[in-house]
């Protein structure tokens, strides 16, 4: 009697990855009753820079809607990744999926900590915010909002058939750099406005904006 052969998964979707889109659903319904303005407030703000510096001087009234989707776009980021590496690198995946899930999520919440830090940190050294603060936010105001936009992506690239989840992938990593390069271009023209030294702003973007993103672009597509 010939051996059973092991069916090809047809799409990238694990039992544990439902748990990720109910947390985003119900942290997004809770935001749509307690805090019914803001979405279209923070879409907004993302392409409407007065809007934004608005937002900044109210920010402590909404911090737990500001945490969820932060929340959510760590979950989100690291799904693609994960998704990305079983599309493009499976010989480093292994069965125990969600524990490499969990270390992205840490990741990319690290990744965005020591953003954190060293923003601080400059403010300090230089002894003045020279619109810092307003870079920082910007920062995290774009990570909500693709927090919202990689929802309905990473459910297509999870449950749709593993060949077009593909595409979508690349769709999607594109997207997000264009959204991240329009952040940076408004950052800087904000912070040469302050004052801020071209070299200074250069040399932050490419070690903590640039670097960072062209180590894992070549590790995911070095196989």
């Amino acid at each position: 009697m010939p051996e059973p052969t092991i069916r090809q998964a047809v799409n990238l979707s694990e039992d544990w990855m439902i748990l990720v889109f109910l947390f985003s659903l119900v942290a997004l319904a809770y935001t749509r009753r307690a805090y019914p303005a803001r979405i279209a407030r923070l879409w907004n703000s993302m392409w409407n820079i007065r809007t934004m510096r608005q937002s900044i001087r109210e920010e402590p009234n909404t911090p737990r809607a500001n945490l969820l989707f932060n929340l959510s776009f760590y979950l989100f980021a690291a799904l693609m990744a994960y998704s990305a590496i079983k599309c493009f690198r499976p010989d480093i995946w292994t069965e125990q999926g969600f524990i490499l899930y969990s270390m992205l999520v840490a990741a990319v919440f690290l990744i965005y900590l020591l953003k954190k830090i060293v923003l601080r940190f400059i403010s300090v050294i230089a002894d003045g915010d020279f619109s810092l603060s307003e870079y920082e936010y910007s920062i995290f105001l774009t990570n909500r909002v693709l927090g919202l936009i990689l929802f309905p992506t990473c459910l297509a690239i999870v449950y749709f058939p593993v060949f077009q989840a593909k595409t979508i992938l690349l769709i999607a990593a594109a997207l997000m750099a264009l959204t991240l390069i329009y952040r940076l271009l408004r950052s800087l023209l904000a912070a040469a406005e302050s004052g801020v030294t071209l070299f200074y702003i250069l040399f932050y973007i490419c070690t903590l904006e640039i670097l960072p993103s062209a180590l894992g672009i070549k590790w995911l597509t070095s196989f």
